[in-house]
């Protein structure tokens, strides 16, 4: 069986079983199976849903340590596709290529396994469960993954539905936001709908200004040259038409570029619900939760790879962007330690087609798009040591 068709048979079997967040049982025993079979080094962790390989570099040379991440996560959403390998799991689905992802790391570990007199070092190969909930990350740095040895260099990867297969995106800096929850719980009194006058304390009007009035944080205390997303996507209240019900709340996310940014809209929406629920004669409760940072790509690294990457698809077929995106990953976190990586995103259009939706019941990733993730993580190792 050549690379190509063993990433691709790696790939089917995770699609078939998909598994959720901290629940990658089935997954991580194929990863570390097939890392045994390879002759890799697994490291004890303390967990049953996420794997670190080691592989030894037998080379002369700089003797970094480098880790490849891969996350094996699916998704709630019942699979639509006709695909061979669709998904057995009533359900859950693979519906943003997690699946290919492992698949081309265990791809790049096969291939690093054959070739350990060709660089030096160490490799430190990272299945991490949980990226979609943006826990997984911490989850794996807590297990100390990026110690023992110290990781240098961290690359990570992800398909991207806007470029065709065979070109691989890159950015330097600050490429996608941090991503922040909030709830806001707004307690009045509940009445009689007939009556408004005599309850005088309603959580619904005072909620709705509130929500109306957040949103104007961005357009009157932040920078326009600051790019900032809040979105309110759960209002729950009531239980009937002719109640006013006693309390309200509403949920939402906030991504930032900038960690100064990200505080003054923690602030702000503080501000914000503490006056105006008042107003109303309510009490305001804010319950703001940070995620995951922005994610900084590495100016050094993304010249290193950008070097791998044009030897595997052209220069041509190499797109540095010049803009971030209001996207979050929790690869972000490892950064923060480890601040000389990168992310990167390779295509995954037909060319000709429409591009696959991520997260969507008809979701499918293009399996000629694997070697190329595979080659990146594997020539990265081999340029980063040189």
């Amino acid at each position: 069986m050549d690379i190509k068709d063993y990433i691709i048979n790696i790939k089917r079997q995770i699609h078939k079983n998909p598994e959720l967040e901290m629940q990658e049982f089935v997954t991580t025993a194929l990863v570390k199976s097939e890392l045994k079979k390879m002759g890799v080094e697994i490291v004890t962790l303390d967990t049953d849903v996420g794997v670190v390989g080691i592989i030894k570099g037998e080379k002369e040379g700089k003797g970094t340590v480098t880790a490849l991440r891969a996350d094996m996560d699916a998704l709630p959403i019942q699979e639509m596709t006709d695909i061979e390998d669709k998904s057995t799991v009533p359900g859950i689905m693979h519906a943003c290529g997690h699946d290919c992802h492992t698949a081309m790391l265990l791809g790049a570990a096969k291939i690093l396994t054959s070739m350990k007199d060709k660089f030096s070092g160490t490799v430190k190969l990272i299945f991490q469960p949980a990226e979609e909930s943006f826990r997984g990350s911490k989850y794996m740095i807590d297990l100390g993954v990026l110690e023992n040895p110290k990781v240098d260099y961290i690359l990570g990867l992800h398909g991207d539905a806007s470029y065709n297969i065979g070109e691989i995106v890159l950015r330097q800096g600050i490429y996608m936001a941090s991503s922040d929850l909030f709830t806001v719980k707004i307690t009045g009194t509940s009445g009689h709908g007939a009556y408004p006058h005599k309850v005088a304390s309603d959580p619904i009007m005072a909620a709705s200004n509130c929500i109306m009035a957040i949103q104007s944080i961005i357009t009157r205390q932040i920078d326009a040259l600051d790019s900032v997303v809040i979105s309110i996507c759960e209002i729950h209240g009531g239980t009937a038409m002719n109640i006013i019900p006693e309390k309200v709340e509403f949920s939402g996310s906030v991504r930032c570029l900038d960690k100064h940014v990200r505080d003054k809209v923690k602030r702000g929406i503080d501000d914000i619900v503490q006056r105006i629920a008042p107003a109303y004669n309510c009490k305001a409760e804010l319950d703001y939760r940070y995620g995951v940072p922005p994610l900084v790509n590495s100016p050094e690294v993304i010249e290193i790879i950008g070097r791998s990457a044009e030897k595997i698809v052209g220069s041509a077929n190499v797109k540095h962007i010049d803009h971030p995106v209001m996207g979050s990953e929790d690869f972000s976190k490892y950064l923060e330690i480890v601040p000389t990586g990168v992310f990167a995103r390779l295509g995954i259009k037909q060319r000709g087609e429409a591009p696959p939706v991520f997260h969507n019941e008809c979701f499918i990733f293009p399996e000629e798009a694997l070697p190329y993730g595979t080659a990146l993580f594997v020539q990265f190792v081999l340029d980063v040591n040189q």
